[in-house]
């Protein structure tokens, strides 16, 4: 069914700080160190300059951040570089490149 597929839209990078609503799943994930927040920005936060795609899947755009960049470690789980943030969270926030 296409409704599972994902189709990737197009690549963007992130110009402006974003918030996404993250929620922790509830398991002792370390969270990132206070130098790393100090030099990157506050955690929970997408920096600028990551980069990634627009996707579609279950009907709905996400966007789906590159793994091995700096930053990621803000706001995804630690060893678990693939997130899917809401669209909504990156609106406005981003150019295509």
């Amino acid at each position: 069914m296409d409704l599972f597929k994902k189709k990737n839209l197009y690549r963007v990078e992130i110009i402006k700080r974003c918030y996404p609503n993250i929620i922790l799943n509830g398991y002792n994930n370390p969270m990132p160190s206070f130098d790393t927040v100090g030099e990157k920005g506050n955690v929970f936060q997408i920096p600028p300059g990551i980069k990634g795609w627009v996707i579609e899947k279950f009907g709905k755009k996400y966007f789906r951040p590159d793994e091995d960049q700096e930053g990621l470690e803000l706001f995804t789980i630690p060893h678990q570089p693939i997130a899917l943030i809401d669209y909504k969270y990156i609106e406005g926030n981003y150019k295509r490149i």
